[in-house]
Order: C-alpha cells, then sequence, then structure tokens
C-alpha cells in the first residue's frame, strides 16, 4: 500500500514539474506553429495533472508537443475539441512512461505506467475517469507487489 502511494505521488510530481518547464518563447512559438501547449491547472478538481488545450473549442485532429531536445514529449488527439483516443507520455530519452486512453477528455479504458527502464509500474482501467477493475502495481524488477480491485458495483434492477 505504502509503495503505491509513494509510486503514484512519484509519478504525479516529476510530471507536474515536467510540464512547468515551458517558458514564455515557448508559448509563443508554439501558438505561431498551431501548436497546443501544456497547461496545468492546479485549481481543477483534485488538481489532475496533463491538462492540454487544444488549438480551438472545436479542433479535431492529432496533437503533440517535443522537449526542447526534439524528443517527443506527448502524442495524442482531440475530437471536438476534447482527449479523445490513446494518449502517450514519453520520459526525456524517448522511452514511453504511460499511455491511456481517453473519450469525452476523461481517462477510459486501459491506462498504463512505466518505469524509466521500461518495465511496467502498474496498469489498470478507467470508466470515465473513475478507477476499474483490477489494478497491477510492480516493483523495478517486474515483480507483481500489490493488487487492487476497483470493480464498480452493478447496479440491482428493481
Amino acid at each position: 500500500m505504502k509503495l503505491t502511494i509513494i509510486l503514484s505521488l512519484v509519478f504525479n510530481f516529476v510530471f507536474l514539474l515536467n510540464s512547468c518547464t515551458s517558458n514564455q518563447k515557448d508559448l509563443a512559438e508554439n501558438k505561431s506553429n498551431n501548436d497546443s501547449t501544456i497547461v496545468v491547472d492546479l485549481n481543477k478538481e483534485e488538481n489532475k495533472i496533463g491538462v492540454f488545450t487544444p488549438p480551438d473549442s472545436n479542433y479535431t485532429g492529432d496533437y503533440f508537443e517535443k522537449y526542447e531536445s526534439g524528443v517527443i514529449k506527448v502524442r495524442g488527439g482531440f475530437r471536438f475539441g476534447k482527449k479523445s483516443g490513446k494518449w502517450m507520455y514519453f520520459f526525456p530519452d524517448g522511452k514511453l512512461w504511460s499511455e491511456a486512453y481517453f473519450h469525452l477528455d476523461k481517462m477510459n479504458g486501459e491506462s498504463n505506467v512505466y518505469y524509466p527502464s521500461g518495465k511496467l509500474m502498474y496498469n489498470g482501467f478507467y470508466k470515465m475517469d473513475v478507477a476499474d477493475s483490477v489494478w497491477m502495481f510492480y516493483d523495478t524488477t517486474g515483480k507483481m507487489v500489490e493488487k487492487r480491485d476497483y470493480s464498480q458495483k452493478k447496479m440491482k434492477k428493481k
């Protein structure tokens, strides 16, 4: 349990740290290239991370952002201004950091997060931003260290 909390906190901290490194010059360049930029909204519910804004509220298409080195930082897509489909986040060295599926701006589907070594840290499923199903957590050697069941209770029919 403690390992899970620590891993989650580390992931959130590192992602927020990386998200906050853009400067005004980067923002101006991205807007002139019609690329969206990362916006970290610390006032949003539960201080959610990874808030991305499309070029306009009706934008449908691909989105990506790069580190200063040119390596892709995040890749995903929008449908009518909302995050949709598979979104992938990468470490500065280009290795996959995490991947998740979205529908109408909400995590919806499988989610995987990886260590910098490339080994799986944890995986599970979301249903409209709510953790669902059995989640598996792994240590840095790939050994499963915890299982958590987030299955939704089914409504009883009257």
